[in-house]
């Protein structure tokens, strides 16, 4: 009994110490499992052992030492305040400090209240050249103060502290700090002091949730709490955040303890998807910034949060989306709209603290603040100048990994940067982009970097190449004559200066005069298309192979719409067709390009039109290579809608193809969960499902579909009579950027979906980008790798690598070929405990590279032996067909059974005899049989029966005893009813007649079954 007394007391002490870890003040401790992720998330992936650098990312202690000694907020000042005290707050410290703040509001909240905006700056009322402006929004959600309170409290350190501390003084004096304490102070006025996790006052006074109200990136995930138009607190600040060239913000926030980063919002709708933005490595830098300077944040572990069970993070940050998706959320608004980057502290468990909390919680936070405001200082700035030394407003300055920024009407820019070296190009309207490599240190304040940019078509701006555009596909415009080089000059002139425009998803690379150093040149940027521009007849040739071009050019077309486009004398020569010009071409060695000369005629008039003719020209292309549904080209420069044409080519890559193949017959839609899914093949198992698994491969899917229709022309025959493949060419919301993986569990979800309209299903393969590689789950089958390794032996670029052919792998992400598992770290972390797709296995191949352009043309043809190789592996087997439910087979005395599915089921074997045991749903053996598998016969069929031969007796015995016994009973019946006289009202009706229901109606009345006796 004692011991019993003990363990209940100790017990007891665990549940109470599990509790006091997840208090507001607890300490944060990891387990040995998230240490191990701690190596394998955003921040190792892009730090590795710069993380531990407290140059790069201060701790607590590193920025109170840097800060020194300083004035803090008096102790009685620390206690909540309301709208009327923040006010009083906020005019007092205007009052008191007028050279260095400045108080304005952006607008009124639903109730007429200020949303208030206080500057502190050396000089707070003109924005000063090159200064950055920095900013800090808090109390969006009413009932979440910490930041509201930690933000009056950091304006009092600032004032009180300036001219006196010198750390603090010089970050006044560099840049202009508007912060906004409450954004939304009328549900703020609603809320209650001690509230740890409830919503009272979280709304604005219409009831909706100003985090979900802002302009969504997909208006569809918009949840109900978001309302529908922009509130006016967000109107207000939408227009705020347009008025300031804004470099950097933070949105506080309460509820958890984590900083967290863009995107919010996924591209499917689904929580716990990573959603990176293009400035992924910097928001991650800029979050664990903020959360490395806080006492406890920067820990991986469980922390306080709105679950009993607390919140896990690893590091301290997460992705906003890989949290929980978030639809119309400010931070997400902010980067596709303006220059500013804005990350979301979550500051503490208690959204609304008590007034004796508030000192432990800003003493956490202080330099926090401190340590991120400093990241508006760092990265490149500078002015963007003309010829005439004029600022050029609106100047796009592009960086190689990030978004683009818009120079101010000043000409300023500032471009915050992660460490290292950057590519930037700037260009605007009517000037020649110019491109200049910055380095960031770590650490460092900001580089200036001021650019002059000079005016198209200037001889000094005239040029060997140039580069137009940014977008995926990439097209190179050559010439090797005089004539072909003044229309590609004249073609870069009209792309400079926005009199012709491009192709937002191309880029361009002109060479008006095609020479063999510029070869390299051409090689480096590798173009899908070469345009050769030259002298002679009106009309295309196309010098590359067949297999290159794309499949909705039409030369016929394209030649009469330049005939029209270009008026020349049916006396020029074709130049194009001579041997010389084939020759140079050929040298270029770009085999995989699609390769097309454009005659141009044998005068130099209307070099504009030629000019504007060529940029269509490749406008065409590009659409052509992408495989776009386009409804009509031209490569008429004017806009004359009467010199348009139609292809009437079938669109093979696209969901246009779906109709023509249900007309023939190749493919049956199945309806099941709003997904488009395609069956295949013969209908017999096996069943392979193949998934797009993002936008890039779409294409493919679909041109596989396409091709596969004409079976006997692809020499797929056989893997479609003995197997059936489920096509899912679209994913709903597919992932739009290119990405590395390290796992695919995140797509278990949507495999259920599939599988419980198509249980046959038992493997998977799922065809991304991001890598050239191979990975395989084998945790049902056992054949995943031998098919893996079928597939990557008949890839070029994949079958002599052991490693990755793209860079920045994800670590440990490096292999050709590696193992997957469904039962990851990112699955422990579901949800749901049991899948479906965990019973099947399943391949990734990944068949692009991240820095190829995004043009898919080239994905089928460079994979479809790959893809034959490994299914043609699939169908090697035996094929089980006529069991009953609940059966099960197993292969060579191997323990592992393997369920039949709606009888059936498909077993994969290698080549040799092999015995196969067919087991009843109670476990025992049915039948043995033993079936030989070779090259010559990959694919065995064998039906049984459903009964064993013993059973087989058995049953046939009891079946008869069973109709003997009928048979007797209905004879009794019929009798006795007979001789009752049952039948006789019935016979007697008109109409009808007495029908004997036996030969022989009379019968012993004397029999057991006699009706009297019953």
């Amino acid at each position: 009994m004692p011991h019993r007394v003990f363990a209940f007391i100790f017990f007891g002490c665990v549940v109470a110490q599990r509790f006091q870890d997840l208090s507001w003040k607890a300490d944060i401790v990891a387990t040995e499992y998230e240490k191990e992720l701690e190596k394998h998330d955003a921040l190792s992936r892009y730090f590795g052992e710069q993380k531990n650098d407290h140059t790069i990312f201060p701790t607590w202690e590193t920025m109170k030492e840097k800060v020194g000694d300083f004035i803090n907020v008096n102790a009685s000042k620390i206690k909540n305040h309301d709208y009327n005290q923040m006010t009083a707050w906020l005019k007092a410290t205007r009052l008191n400090f007028p050279n260095i703040t400045h108080l304005y509001s952006v607008g009124k909240s639903v109730e007429g209240r200020e949303l208030w905006v206080l500057i502190v700056s050396d000089n707070p009322k003109e924005h000063e050249l090159l200064e950055p402006e920095i900013k800090i929004v808090a109390n969006m959600h009413g009932n979440e103060v910490v930041g509201r309170e930690a933000l009056l409290y950091l304006i009092d350190v600032f004032c009180q502290n300036y001219g006196k501390n010198k750390y603090l003084t010089d970050l006044v004096n560099s840049a202009r700090f508007h912060f906004m304490p409450s954004m939304n102070p009328d549900g703020y006025e609603k809320g209650s002091i001690g509230d740890r996790i409830g919503y009272m006052g979280r709304a604005n006074a219409n009831d909706v949730d100003l985090n979900r109200n802002f302009p969504a990136m997909f208006p569809k995930h918009r949840e109900q709490s978001g309302g529908g138009e922009p509130e006016k607190e967000n109107v207000a600040v939408m227009k705020w955040l347009k008025s300031y060239p804004f470099v950097l913000s933070a949105n506080l926030h309460g509820g958890s303890l984590v900083a967290n980063y863009p995107y919010d919002d996924s591209v499917t709708g689904a929580d716990g998807i990573y959603t990176p933005s293009a400035d992924d490595k910097l928001f991650v830098e800029l979050s664990y910034r903020y959360a490395r300077a806080h006492t406890k944040m920067w820990k991986t572990g469980r922390r306080c949060g709105l679950s009993a069970e607390g919140d896990n993070f690893v590091n301290g940050i997460t992705n906003g989306a890989g949290w929980y998706h978030l639809a119309g959320g400010m931070q997400d608004w902010q980067y596709e709209h303006t220059n500013s980057l804005e990350i979301t502290i979550e500051m503490g468990c208690f959204k609304f603290p008590t007034d004796d909390m508030l000192p432990k919680l800003w003493e956490e936070h202080q330099f926090s603040m401190l340590s991120f405001l400093e990241m508006g200082l760092t990265g490149v700035h500078g002015l963007v100048k003309d010829r005439n030394n004029q600022t050029v407003a609106n100047a796009t300055i592009s960086v190689d990994i990030g978004k683009d920024i818009i120079s101010t009407e000043l000409g300023e820019y500032w471009r915050l940067l992660p460490p290292g070296d950057h590519m930037i190009t700037v260009s605007a309207k009517g000037l020649e982009s110019d491109t200049f490599t910055v380095t960031v240190q770590p650490g460092a304040r900001s580089v200036r970097h001021d650019i002059q940019l000079l005016t198209c078509g200037d001889n000094e701006t005239r040029s060997e190449l140039y580069i137009r555009g940014r977008g995926k596909t990439q097209i190179a415009v050559i010439s090797f004559d005089n004539l072909g080089k003044e229309v590609i000059n004249e073609l870069s002139i009209l792309t400079c200066s926005g009199d012709f425009e491009i192709d937002k998803d191309l880029t361009l690379m002109l060479i008006p005069f095609m020479k063999s150093d510029l070869k390299t040149r051409l090689s480096d940027f590798n173009p899908e298309a070469i345009l050769v521009v030259a002298e002679g007849f009106v009309e295309t040739v196309t010098f590359s192979v067949s297999d290159n071009e794309p499949s909705l050019f039409d030369k016929e077309k394209m030649d009469a719409s330049l005939l029209k486009a270009i008026n020349a004398s049916a006396e020029c020569p074709r130049k194009l067709l001579e041997s010389q010009l084939a020759l140079r071409v050929d040298d270029l060695q770009r085999k995989k390009a699609f390769e097309l000369g454009i005659g141009v005629g044998c005068d130099i008039d209307d070099l504009s039109k030629k000019a504007a003719t060529i940029g269509t020209i490749a406008n065409m292309i590009k659409n052509e290579l992408t495989k776009d549904s386009v409804s009509e080209f031209s490569v008429l420069p004017s806009g004359s809608p009467g010199e348009h044409y139609t292809p009437d080519q079938t669109v093979l890559v696209t969901s246009a193809t779906i109709a023509e193949l249900e007309n023939h017959n190749c493919i049956k839609e199945v309806d099941t969960n709003g997904l488009r899914i395609y069956e295949m093949g013969s209908g017999k198992a096996p069943y392979t499902f193949i998934m797009s698994s993002e936008k890039r491969t779409e294409a493919m899917i679909y041109e596989m579909m396409s091709m596969w229709c004409d079976s006997s022309k692809e020499h797929v025959q056989t893997i479609l009579a003995e197997s059936t493949i489920v096509f899912l060419p679209e994913i709903p919301k597919a992932p739009l950027f290119c990405h590395d993986y390290d796992t695919i569990s995140p797509y278990k979800d949507l495999i259920d979906m599939v599988l419980e309209v198509i249980p046959q299903i038992d493997f998977a393969i799922l065809v991304g980008t991001g890598g050239m590689k191979v990975r395989y789950i084998n945790d049902t089958l056992g054949v995943a790798q031998t098919i893996a390794e079928a597939y990557r032996s008949r890839h070029d670029l994949m079958k002599s690598a052991t490693t990755n052919a793209c860079p920045r792998s994800m670590p440990n992400e490096e292999a050709a070929i590696k193992a997957f598992s469904w039962n990851d770290a990112a699955s422990r972390m579901a949800t749901k405990t049991s899948y479906l797709s965990d019973n099947i296995d399943a391949l990734l191949v990944q068949i692009g590279c991240c820095y190829e352009n995004m043009a898919s043309g080239h994905l089928y043809s460079e994979n479809k032996h790959s893809i034959k190789n490994a299914l043609n592996e699939r169908i090697r087997g035996v094929r089980i067909v006529g069991g009953r439910l609940g059966m099960s087979v197993s292969i060579d005395h191997q323990h592992k059974r393997l369920s039949l599915i709606n009888g059936e089921r498909f077993i994969p074997l290698t080549n040799g005899v092999h015995q196969v045991s067919i087991r009843t749903p109670d476990g025992q053996v049915f039948t043995k049989f033993d079936v030989e598998i070779s090259d010559l016969y990959p694919t065995v069929e064998k039906r049984i029966s459903g009964s064993s031969s013993n059973i087989l007796v058995v049953a046939m015995c009891s079946l008869l005893l069973i109709l003997a016994f009928i048979f007797m009973c209905r004879q009794r019946v019929t009798t006795v009813l007979n001789r009752r006289g049952f039948f006789n009202g019935i016979g007697s009706k008109k109409g009808f007649e007495r029908i004997p229901l036996y030969k022989s109606d009379d019968e012993d009345e004397d029999d057991v079954f006699d009706l009297q006796k019953l």
